[in-house]
C-alpha cells in the first residue's frame, strides 16, 4: 500500500517536472534502472522549489516594504492633516471672533459718527439761529440809532416856526422810542421824554431830551458793539465747534472704512480657510480610504505568502518522502519487475506517443505539458478524447475573453462618458452655488440696509412727534398766558382811562372855574393836574397789549405751520416706512427662494460628487477585472492559437501521420 501511495505521488510529480520543461524522460536510460532517473528529477524538483521559496521570499519582502511605507506614509500624512485642519479650525473661529468684533465696533463707530453729525447739525441751526437774532438785533439798534439821529436833528432846528414844526414832527418819533427801550432808559430820562410829549409845542424845551437822546446814543452803540463782539465769538466758537465734530466725524468714516475692509479681508481669510479645511479633511478621507485598501491587499498578500509557504513545505516533505522511498534497494528491486506500467516498447506507437508528447511539451502550457504526459503513457483514443475536450476548453475560453474584452471596452467608455457629464454637471452646479451665496449675501446686505433705514425713519419720526408735543405744549402755556397778560393789561388802560379821560378830567376842569370866579374870596386849591406822565403810560400800556396780540397771532401762526409740517413729515415718513418695509418683504421672501435652490443646488452638486465617487469606484473594478486581459489579451490569443496548433498537431501524429511530414 505504501509502494501504491509512492508511486502516485510521483506520478503527480511528474506533472510538474513536464510544466516546469526538466522531464526528458529517457526511456532506454529508465530500462537499466527505472528509479535512479526519478529521484534525480525529484532532486530537481527539490531544488526548483528552493528557488521558488526563495523568489516569493524576495517578493513578499518587496511587497511588505510597499505595505509600510505606504501604510505608515499615509496614516502620517492624514495625521498631519488632521493636525493641520485642526489649527485650520482654530483660526476660522478666531476670524469669525475678529469678524464678530469688527462688526460690533463698525456699529458703534457709526453710533458716534451720527451722533456727531446731530450735533453738528444742531450747532450749525443754533448758529443759525444766532446770526439771525444779531441781524435782528443790529437792524433794530441801527433803527433806533436812526430814530434818535433823526429826532435829535428835529430838535435841533433853529427858528421859532421850524422848531415848533419839528418838535411837533419828533414827538411821535419819541414815543416810539420810549416804548421800545423803557426798559432800558433810567425812570430819570423817563420821565423827561414824557415830560416833554405833555408840555404844549411852544411851551416844550428840547434841550433835556437832546441829553436824554445823546446817552441813547452813546448807549445804542454800546450795545452795537457788545452785540459785534457777542457776534465775533459766537462765530470763533462755532467754527472751533465745527472743526472739532467734522476731525471726528472724518477720523470716524475713516476707522468704519478701515473696520470695515479688516472685516472683510477676515471674512475673505475665513472662506479660504474653510476650503483648505474641507480640502484637507477629502484628502485625510482619501488618505485613510488608501490605507484601508493597502491595509485589505497586505493582508491578502501575507495570507497567500504564508499558504504558499505551507504548500511549498508540504509539497518539499512529500519530495523528501518520495527519494527516500524510491531510493531504497527494495524500490529498484521492485521497479525492474513492474516495468510493464511505462509502456515502453519500440513499435511505431512508442514513437508517435514521443513524437506527439515533444509537440505537447514545447509549447509550454500547463495544461498541454499534462497531455504531452498522457501521451506517454496513455492509450491513444483516451489521450484524443483529452485534446478534443481541451480545444473545445481553448475555444470557449477564447470566446469568452472577446466578450468580456468588448464588455470592458464598452464599459470604460460608458464610465468615461459618464464622469465627463458628472464633472461638467458639478462644475456647473458648483459656479451655480457659488452665484447663488453671492446673491444671497447681496440680499442679505440690501435687507439689513432697508432695516437700518426703517428703523432710522422711525427714530426720525419719534423724534419729531415729541419735538412736536413738546411745541405744542409750549404753545397751549403760551397762548393763556399772552391772553391773561392782555387781560391785565386792558384792566390797567381801563382804569387808567376812565380817571384821565372821564370824571377826573371834568373835575380839574370844573375846579378851573371855581378859582376864576371867585374874585374876593381867599386864595382856593391850585388847579388839579393830570400826571405828567399819564400819556406815556397808557401810550407804553396800549403798545404792549399790541406786542401782546401781534406774539398770540404769531404764536397761532406758527403752531398751525408747526402743525401743518408735522403732519407732512409724519405722512411721508410713513408712507416711506410702509413702502421700505414692503421692499423688506419682497427682498425677504426672494432671499428666502434663494435660499432654498441653494440648499438644492448643494444638494445636487453632493449627489453628483457621490455618483462621481461611485464611478471611480466602479472604475477601479473594472481596472481589476480587465487589466490583465486587456494587456495581454493578443498574446494569450496568440498562445492559445499556437496551443491550438499544437494539439491539432499531436492530435494528426497520434492518428497515424508522419511527425517529419508535419514539420
Amino acid at each position: 500500500m505504501q509502494m501504491t501511495r509512492g508511486v502516485m505521488l510521483t506520478a503527480s510529480l511528474l506533472i510538474s517536472l513536464v510544466q516546469g520543461g526538466k522531464l526528458h524522460f529517457d526511456v532506454a536510460e529508465a530500462k537499466k534502472r527505472p528509479t535512479t532517473k526519478v529521484v534525480e528529477l525529484l532532486k530537481g524538483m527539490s531544488e526548483q522549489l528552493e528557488s521558488e521559496a526563495k523568489t516569493d521570499e524576495e517578493t513578499y519582502d518587496k511587497f511588505k516594504c510597499w505595505c509600510n511605507e505606504n501604510t505608515e506614509g499615509k496614516t502620517k500624512a492624514a495625521e498631519e492633516a488632521k493636525e493641520a485642519a485642526k489649527a485650520l479650525e482654530d483660526r476660522v473661529a478666531i476670524l469669525v471672533a475678529k469678524s464678530s468684533r469688527l462688526v460690533a465696533e463698525v456699529q458703534k463707530v457709526e453710533d458716534e459718527v451720527q451722533k456727531n453729525t446731530a450735533a453738528l447739525d444742531t450747532a450749525t441751526a443754533l448758529r443759525a439761529q444766532q446770526n439771525k437774532e444779531y441781524n435782528d438785533d443790529v437792524k433794530r439798534i441801527n433803527g433806533d440809532l436812526g430814530a434818535v439821529k433823526d429826532a435829535s436833528t428835529s430838535l435841533g432846528v433853529s427858528g421859532s416856526f421850524l422848531q415848533a414844526s419839528a418838535i411837533q414832527a419828533a414827538k411821535p418819533a419819541l414815543q416810539q422810542i420810549m416804548s421800545k427801550n423803557f426798559d432800558k432808559m433810567s425812570s430819570q430820562d423817563r420821565e423827561t421824554i414824557q415830560a416833554f410829549l405833555l408840555q404844549e409845542t411852544g411851551d416844550a424845551d428840547p434841550s433835556g431830551v437832546a441829553g436824554v437822546l445823546s446817552g441813547m446814543t452813546d448807549n445804542l452803540n454800546e450795545d452795537l458793539a457788545k452785540l459785534e463782539a457777542d457776534e465775533a465769538q459766537n462765530k470763533k466758537d462755532f467754527e472751533e465747534l465745527a472743526a472739532a465734530k467734522k476731525g471726528e466725524i472724518n477720523a470716524g468714516i475713516k476707522q468704519i472704512e478701515s473696520k470695515k475692509e479688516d472685516k472683510a479681508s477676515a471674512d475673505e481669510e475665513r472662506a479660504h480657510k474653510k476650503q483648505e479645511i474641507k480640502d484637507l479633511t477629502a484628502s485625510v478621507g482619501a488618505d485613510l480610504e488608501f490605507v484601508e485598501k493597502v491595509k485589505a491587499q497586505c493582508a491578502d498578500m501575507d495570507t497567500q505568502y504564508s499558504e504558499r509557504s505551507k504548500t511549498r513545505a508540504d509539497e518539499t516533505e512529500a519530495i523528501s518522502k518520495a527519494i527516500e522511498t524510491l531510493d531504497a534497494d527494495e524500490a529498484h528491486e521492485a521497479f525492474s519487475k513492474s516495468f510493464s506500467f511505462l509502456q515502453v516498447d519500440d513499435s511505431s506507437s512508442d514513437k508517435r506517443r514521443q513524437a506527439a508528447s515533444a509537440v505537447l511539451a514545447k509549447a509550454g502550457d500547463a495544461r498541454l505539458t499534462t497531455l504531452a504526459l498522457m501521451a506517454k503513457i496513455d492509450n491513444f483514443d483516451k489521450v484524443k478524447k483529452a485534446m478534443d475536450d481541451m480545444v473545445a476548453a481553448l475555444k470557449k475560453e477564447a470566446k469568452d475573453e472577446v466578450q468580456q474584452k468588448d464588455y470592458c471596452i464598452k464599459s470604460f467608455q460608458e464610465n468615461e462618458l459618464a464622469t465627463e457629464d458628472k464633472t461638467r454637471t458639478k462644475e456647473q452646479l458648483a459656479a451655480k452655488e457659488e452665484s447663488a451665496e453671492l446673491n444671497i449675501k447681496k440680499l442679505g446686505d440690501e435687507i439689513t440696509s432697508m432695516n437700518g433705514e426703517v428703523t432710522e425713519m422711525e427714530k426720525q419720526l419719534k423724534v419729531e412727534s415729541q419735538n412736536r408735543e413738546d411745541e405744542n405744549k409750549e404753545f397751549q402755556e403760551v397762548i393763556p398766558e399772552q391772553k391773561q397778560t392782555k387781560v391785565l393789561l386792558k384792566q390797567a388802560l381801563d382804569v387808567l382811562g376812565k380817571f384821565y379821560n372821564g370824571k377826573g378830567g371834568a373835575l380839574i376842569q370844573v375846579h378851573s372855574q371855581l378859582k376864576s370866579n371867585q374874585l374876593d374870596a381867599p386864595e382856593g386849591f391850585k388847579d388839579y393836574k393830570a400826571n405828567g406822565q399819564s400819556f406815556g403810560v397808557m401810550s407804553m400800556i396800549q403798545q404792549l397789549i399790541s406786542d401782546v396780540d401781534a406774539a398770540i397771532a404769531e404764536a397761532t401762526r406758527a403752531e398751525q405751520s408747526a402743525q401743518t409740517a408735522y403732519e407732512t413729515f409724519s405722512k411721508e415718513t410713513s408712507s416711506s416706512i410702509e413702502v421700505q418695509q414692503k421692499a423688506i418683504a419682497d427682498k425677504t421672501a426672494e432671499k428666502a427662494k434663494a435660499e432654498k435652490a441653494h440648499v438644492q443646488t448643494r444638494q445636487s452638486r453632493e449627489g453628483t460628487e457621490t455618483e462621481l465617487e461611485g464611478l471611480a469606484t466602479t472604475k477601479e473594478q473594472l481596472h481589476a477585472s480587465c487589466d490583465f486581459l486587456m494587456t495581454n489579451f493578443d498574446a494569450r490569443a496568440q498562445a492559445r492559437e499556437e496551443e491550438l496548433e499544437s494539439i491539432a498537431t499531436a492530435k494528426s501524429i497520434l492518428s497515424g501521420a508522419s511527425y517529419a511530414a508535419i514539420q
